[in-house]
C-alpha cells in the first residue's frame, strides 16, 4: 500500500475542492455542471465535518484547511485499495496488511508542540490521516470485523465523496 496510496492520492488532488476549479489544461474556470457542484459539496461537507470533530490536545483539527488532503487520502486508498483487488483474490488477513501498510505510511512520533503545528497544516494530523481515513472506507471496517456504529464502522454517518 505505501507505494499503491500515493499515486491515486495525487491523482485525486485532480478533483478535490481544489483541483476540481482546473480544466485539463490547467486553466481555472468552472467546468462541471452546477448539479455536481452542489452534489461534491454536500458529500465534501461531510469529510470537512468529520475532520473538524477531530482534536489534538484539545484543539480541533481545521476540517477546512485540511480538506483536499482528507479527499486525496479517501480516494487514494480506495483507489489503491481497488486496483490491488484487480490483481487477484485476496484474503482477509491480506486486506488487513494493506491497510495496515497505509497506516504505517503515516506512523511516527513528535513531541506535542511540533504535533500541534500540525494543526496550521493543510495535512491533519497524523492520527487522524489515519484513522479519518479507514473510517471512510467499508472495505477496512469488513477486514477488521469492525462493529457497526463504532468509531472506524460508522454506518451511514460514513463519508463517501466518489
Amino acid at each position: 500500500c505505501p507505494l499503491g496510496a500515493p499515486p491515486p492520492h495525487e491523482m485525486t488532488h485532480g478533483f478535490d475542492d481544489e483541483g476540481r476549479k482546473f480544466d485539463g489544461l490547467g486553466r481555472r474556470h468552472a467546468w462541471w455542471k452546477e448539479s455536481t457542484v452542489t452534489a461534491f459539496d454536500d458529500r465534501a461537507k461531510c469529510i470537512r465535518e468529520q475532520f473538524s470533530g477531530y482534536q489534538l490536545h484539545g484543539k480541533h483539527v481545521n476540517g477546512k484547511l485540511t480538506l483536499g488532503e482528507a479527499i486525496a487520502d479517501l480516494g487514494g486508498v480506495k483507489m489503491a485499495h481497488k486496483a490491488w483487488h484487480k490483481g487477484g483474490q485476496r484474503t482477509e488477513a491480506e486486506d488487513r496488511l494493506f491497510f495496515l501498510a497505509f497506516a504505517q505510511t503515516w506512523c511516527g512520533v513528535e513531541r506535542p508542540k511540533a504535533e500541534e503545528q500540525g494543526l496550521f497544516d493543510a495535512h491533519a494530523p497524523r492520527k487522524w490521516r489515519v484513522r479519518g481515513t479507514l473510517a471512510d472506507v467499508p472495505a477496512f471496517a469488513a477486514a477488521y470485523s469492525c462493529p457497526a456504529g463504532s468509531a472506524m464502522n460508522p454506518g451511514s454517518a460514513r463519508c463517501s465523496l466518489w
